[in-house]
């Protein structure tokens, strides 16, 4: 590829809540081309050329379907665009990045793989490009926004109880949250139609049985008036 030539790409980074390890996991695929083949890396897809995508919202429906995510999303939003004449050995290229989450338990094919978030935020796990900032930054985004908003709750699915919205709320800030504070937000959801009661009860830890709530409102996010930082 002559060095005139420029590149831009639309990133996924697709987020999941393992509840058997108790973390968050990151889907990488296996690249089957040069540059970096072999190696793991975010699923994306190249948007200018001669692709017919007319918006960047198009390239992410069109990447989503693809075999390198086919995955049903709960939620995905633009995080940040990158670019500079160095993360891409080939050219010029720059990349639009986003957060994306999955909420059920999906098969992979044998090309995908989910990685520790932590890991590959962190450096830990090295990926090409510049991949791994991207994952930092997807990471910040994730946490900065879960301070003031119901997005963690993204990760369980239309129906939890309120431990497991106190144990993703603390997985993803890294800290433990307090039970009270979670049963704060629930209601505050509940008032506002975002959540109701379902009557019915899970078995949760120590076989206890905990009482459910039902999303209303799958993928719309709710702004708290206090953040977790306050």
């Amino acid at each position: 590829m002559p060095r005139s030539a420029y590149l831009h790409t639309v990133d996924l980074c697709v987020l999941s809540y393992c509840r058997i390890s108790g973390e968050l996991k990151l889907l990488l695929n296996q690249r089957d081309a040069e540059p970096f083949a072999g190696h793991w890396a975010l699923p994306g897809v190249v948007v200018n050329g001669g692709v017919q995508d007319l918006s960047l919202q198009a390239a992410v429906e069109r990447l989503r379907a693809s075999d390198k995510v086919g995955l049903d999303l709960a939620w995905s939003e633009q995080v940040g665009t990158v670019g500079d004449a160095f993360r891409d050995p080939r050219c010029w290229s720059s990349s639009t990045y986003y957060l994306a989450i999955v909420n059920e338990d999906v098969t992979l094919g044998d090309h995908q793989r989910w990685y520790s978030l932590t890991a590959v935020a962190s450096g830990g796990i090295k990926l090409p490009f510049d991949h791994n900032s991207i994952v930092a930054a997807v990471q910040d985004r994730l946490f900065s926004k879960s301070l003031y908003s119901n997005l963690p709750l993204m990760f369980l699915g239309n129906e939890f109880s309120a431990p497991d919205a106190t144990t993703i709320f603390s997985l993803v800030l890294a800290r433990p949250v307090l039970k009270t504070s979670i049963r704060q937000r629930l209601l505050k959801l509940t008032e506002a139609g975002y959540l109701r009661e379902t009557g019915r009860k899970k078995q949760g830890e120590g076989g206890r049985p905990q009482a459910t709530v039902e999303n209303l409102k799958p993928g719309e996010i709710y702004f708290f008036d206090r953040s977790f930082a306050d």
